[in-house]
């Protein structure tokens, strides 16, 4: 319980909420935000975030502070014994660590919240949307935006860094030659690839490289054609305009129950005894006898995704959301979201859990689409 005691309560006219993380942490956050402002109707709520731009214009909060830079945050907001702090670690919360409820959910737990809602949010201004447009018009085809690669940034532009990086988190990348098969395949089709990566990360060849600060690319996904992702970033972003991009989501070594949505189309390999590991788990001390981080024994094969089982259910996916219908070559088409548009259906699944396959061992390595089981 998070102060449940009233007369502490009483006393404090101000909460900070502390975001630590990467973007699509404090994207995620956002939800604990709006949760924050529902139930401290009448407290001001400031934040101190690593990634201080997805919390502008944030109607349910007062000011935001950048981590790297937090001036006078003791003076300005503890001096005075007004101030409470809300600064927990949801990763290390029972029911994510056994994967009982949402990382998001989790969090409100942690604070004493009720969660009404799950999907992030991010709010901009019109000349931020218009820019996003314009920035797309130059293009004579619709464009799909991928994510292959997230977490620790490479130290420098070389395969050896790219290699180091990803040894030190979550098994999540997607494999750099299936995702320049699963490029040229929509290069293919028609379509304007668009790649959101750091400068330091693998670039497919004859995509456009993003590369604009975090809060310009979301500006992007309400207006392109699709999106192809890990568990990273541009996951979290999508979910913050729910039904409007069709988004397929690729899971390995986390688990899309706890850390994704169910409007996206989730897809999971069962490629391993292990699967949905969320290895190596630094938040629980998962070092080997070495003194290194646990490395995963199965060479990461929960990410070595058929590339054309991806392009597969990726067209299954723009037909179900009406977007094969248009021609992708041609003038790019600005896309306006209808306040009514239908939702992707959620298929039954045999668990009983929608969005993601069992878990179960002694399954063949295969992949799996959300909603249909591993037989």
């Amino acid at each position: 319980m998070f102060y449940s005691d009233k007369e502490t309560l009483s006393e404090a006219g101000r909460l900070l909420l502390v975001v630590h993380g990467g973007i699509g942490r404090n994207i995620q956050a956002t939800s604990v935000v709006r949760a924050i402002s529902e139930k401290f109707t009448k407290r001001a709520l400031y934040v101190i975030a690593g990634c201080p731009e997805v919390f502008l214009k944030n109607p349910h909060i007062k000011k935001v502070h950048n981590m790297s830079k937090p001036s006078y945050i003791f003076d300005d907001y503890f001096q005075d014994n007004r101030t409470i702090m809300m600064n927990v670690e949801p990763y290390q919360h029972y029911d994510y660590i056994y994967r009982k409820k949402h990382f998001i959910e989790c969090w409100c737990d942690m604070l004493d919240l009720p969660m009404k809602k799950l999907e992030p949010e991010v709010f901009f201004n019109i000349a931020e949307m218009d820019i996003a447009k314009d920035y797309l018009s130059k293009f004579d085809r619709r464009m799909i935006l991928i994510q292959h690669q997230g977490g620790k940034i490479p130290e420098q532009k070389n395969k050896k860094s790219r290699i180091l990086a990803k040894t030190g988190m979550y098994r999540r990348n997607l494999p750099e030659h299936v995702t320049q098969k699963v490029v040229d395949e929509l290069i293919k089709m028609g379509y304007m690839v668009g790649s959101v990566n750091h400068e330091n990360q693998f670039l497919p060849k004859g995509a456009e490289h993003i590369k604009f600060i975090p809060r310009a690319t979301t500006a992007l996904v309400p207006l392109v054609a699709g999106i192809i992702t890990i568990d990273s970033y541009l996951l979290h972003a999508s979910a913050c305009f729910k039904g409007v991009t069709p988004t397929l989501a690729l899971w390995g070594g986390t688990d899309p129950r706890v850390l994704g949505y169910p409007w996206h189309k989730n897809l999971v390999r069962n490629a391993c005894p292990t699967p949905m590991c969320h290895r190596p788990n630094s938040y629980l001390f998962d070092h080997e006898e070495t003194g290194f981080l646990w490395d995963c024994p199965h060479n990461d094969i929960c990410m070595n995704y058929d590339p054309d089982f991806i392009i597969q259910e990726f067209k299954k996916l723009m037909k179900e959301a009406g977007n094969d219908k248009r021609e992708p070559k041609g003038k790019q088409r600005k896309r306006t979201p209808k306040a009514d548009e239908p939702k992707t259906k959620e298929q039954d699944h045999p668990c009983g859990k929608a969005g993601v396959a069992c878990p179960s061992k002694g399954i063949p390595a295969k992949e799996v689409s959300a909603g249909v089981g591993a037989n």
